[in-house]
C-alpha cells in the first residue's frame, strides 16, 4: 500500500518537497508540475494500538546552526535500522518562522523565512545521511500560489507523509506561530488559549512519536513541545518585577498560553536559550505563579540539547553548553523576594531522570573541591536585553563552586528597583568536572530580593 502525495509545481521545480531522490519514494513520472510521489504507508503498531509516552525527544536550546554533534545524533536516532539499508526520513517543519511575503522571498536562499528555512534544514540533514522533506506550513497565505499555508495542516496527504517518516524536526522562530498554524483553537483574548485540538498534521506527529519515532526541536521548536502551560515571552527583569499574565504580548511582559503547546513533554516546564540569556528567574516566576503551579523547569542553553527517552524518563545532555534543572517545590515567593529555589546545571555527558529528578554526573567525572576566594559581585546578573552580556548567572555559579565561599552575589542592570540574586551552597550541593573539563553542579540555592 502507498500514500500518494501531489507536489505543488513550485516545490517540484525547486526539487525540495519530499526530496525526490529519496530511495523510499518513487516518482510515477518525471519531476514536472503536478507529479505524483508514492510514499510507503506506515507500518501498523504491534498489537494494533499506539503506546503512549514512547519515542525520543531531542530538546535543542537554540542556535543550532551546523552543530555536528547534535545534527549527527538526530540523524542516527532517526535511522530505523542502524547501519542497515534503510535511512532516516525526516519531515522538516518550520511553521514558527516568519512567512515569506512574496514568491521571490520564498525562493531566495539569502532570505530567512519558513520556506527557505525548511530547505536549509533539509540540506543539513541530507549532509549527515538522512532523507528529508520540508512540510509546507506557515501561519499565512501571503501571495498567489503560496505553497506554505496553514491550510496544509489539514491535508491528509501531508499527514500521511509524516506518518511515513521516522522523525520530525521543528525549527525555531516564535512558538505561537506553531499554535496558530497547526492547532485548531477557540479564539481567546490576547491569545490566552485554553481550548485547542490537533490538526491532522499534529496528530500524525503525535502518532509518529508514540510509535517510537523521534521529534527534535530547536528554540521555539523546543518550547512548543511543552504541555500546559507554554511560555510565550518576557524579559527576565520585567518578568520578575511584574509577574505573569496569560496571553501573548509583543513586549517584555511575561506571558503564557494556559493550553500549552503540543504536549510531547509533560514532566516539567520548558524554556530555550536558557542560561545563555539569563532566563532562570523568569521561569521561576512563571512556575510559581498561582495559576500555573509547576515544581520543575528544564531550560536548555544554546548549542546544547537534552536527549529524552520518554518511556523511561532518562535523559542525557549533548552539545557545547548546559541544561538547567530548577526545583521550586520547596521555594517561597513573597512579593518579589525568593528563597529556597534549587538549581542544578548539567553539561555534556551528564544524565537526568525526569521522573525522579535524580541528576547523575557523566562518566569519568571528578568531584570539584573549591578553594580560593569567592567571586566578586556580578553586574547585570540577569543578562539584560539592553546589554551584551550572556551566561552571567551560570558563570557566577561555576565560580562559586570552584571557590571555598558558601555564597555569591549579583545585581541587575536595571534599578527600578534593582534586584540582588544570591547563590548559596547548601548541604546537598555537589560540583564535578567532566572529562571534557566542563563544570557541572547540583543543588545550588537561588535567592532573590529587591535592594533598597
Amino acid at each position: 500500500m502507498s500514500v500518494i502525495l501531489r507536489l505543488h509545481p513550485r516545490l517540484v521545480a525547486l526539487g525540495t518537497w519530499l526530496v525526490l531522490a529519496l530511495p523510499v519514494l518513487a516518482l510515477s513520472g518525471p519531476a514536472t508540475a503536478g507529479a505524483l510521489v508514492s510514499v510507503p504507508a506506515p507500518e501498523p503498531a504491534p498489537g494494533g494500538d499506539a503506546p503512549s509516552h514512547n519515542g525520543h525527544l531531542l530538546l535543542i536550546g537554540g542556535s543550532l546552526g551546523e552543530q555536528r554533534t547534535i545534527l549527527k545524533r538526530f540523524v542516527r536516532m532517526s535511522d530505523p535500522d542502524g547501519d542497515g539499508p534503510r535511512r532516516a526520513r525526516v519531515a522538516v517543519v518550520t511553521a514558527s518562522s516568519y512567512p515569506a511575503q512574496t514568491e521571490e522571498e520564498a525562493t531566495d536562499p539569502d532570505e530567512e523565512n519558513a520556506t527557505t528555512n525548511g530547505q536549509y534544514y533539509v540540506d543539513q540533514f541530507e549532509r549527515f545521511g538522512a532523507d528529508a522533506w520540508p512540510v509546507p506550513i506557515d501561519e499565512a497565505d501571503n501571495f498567489p500560489g503560496d505553497w506554505y499555508v496553514p491550510a496544509n495542516s489539514y491535508d491528509p496527504e501531508i499527514a500521511r507523509g509524516i506518518s511515513a517518516s521516522t522523525a520530525v524536526f521543528l525549527g525555531g522562530g516564535d512558538q505561537m506561530r506553531y499554535l496558530r498554524s497547526m492547532l485548531e483553537c477557540e479564539p481567546a483574548q490576547d491569545e490566552a488559549l485554553t481550548d485547542c485540538v490537533d490538526t491532522p498534521v499534529v496528530a500524525a506527529i503525535r502518532r509518529l512519536l508514540d510509535l517510537g519515532g523521534v521529534v527534535a526541536g530547536t528554540s521555539a521548536g523546543l518550547t512548543v513541545q511543552q504541555a500546559a502551560p507554554m511560555i510565550t515571552g518576557g524579559q527576565p527583569y520585567e518578568s520578575w518585577r511584574d509577574g505573569a499574565r496569560p496571553g501573548y504580548f509583543n513586549s517584555r511582559r511575561l506571558g503564557y498560553v494556559p493550553y500549552g503547546g503540543f504536549g510531547f513533554f509533560d514532566a516539567a516546564m520548558l524554556d530555550s536559550h536558557f542560561a545563555t540569556w539569563g532566563r532562570q528567574v523568569r521561569m521561576v516566576r512563571l512556575a510559581m505563579d498561582e495559576r500555573v503551579g509547576w515544581n520543575h523547569v528544564v531550560g536548555v542553553d544554546e548549542t546544547t540539547a537534552l536527549v529524552v527517552h520518554r518511556a523511561t524518563g532518562r535523559a542525557r545532555v549533548i552539545g557545547k553548553n548546559g541544561v538547567s534543572v530548577l526545583d521550586v517545590g520547596s521555594a517561597t515567593l513573597d512579593g518579589t523576594t525568593l528563597t529556597g529555589a534549587r538549581w542544578s546545571y548539567l553539561t555534556r555527558g551528564d544524565r537526568l531522570d525526569v521522573d525522579s529528578w535524580r541528576v547523575r554526573p557523566g562518566r569519568n567525572s571528578t568531584e570539584v573541591v573549591g578553594d580560593g576566594p569567592g567571586p566578586p559581585v556580578q553586574p547585570d546578573i540577569w543578562d539584560s536585553v539592553d546589554a551584551p552580556n550572556v551566561y552571567s548567572l551560570r558563570d557566577l555559579g561555576v565560580a562559586l563552586v570552584e571557590s571555598e565561599a558558601d555564597r555569591a552575589r549579583g545585581v541587575t542592570l536595571e534599578d527600578d528597583p534593582q534586584y540582588e540574586t544570591t547563590l548559596v551552597v547548601g548541604p546537598a550541593t555537589v560540583a564535578w568536572r567532566t572529562h571534557l573539563d566542563r563544570i557541572s553542579f547540583r543543588e545550588l540555592e537561588i535567592r532573590v530580593e529587591p535592594l533598597p
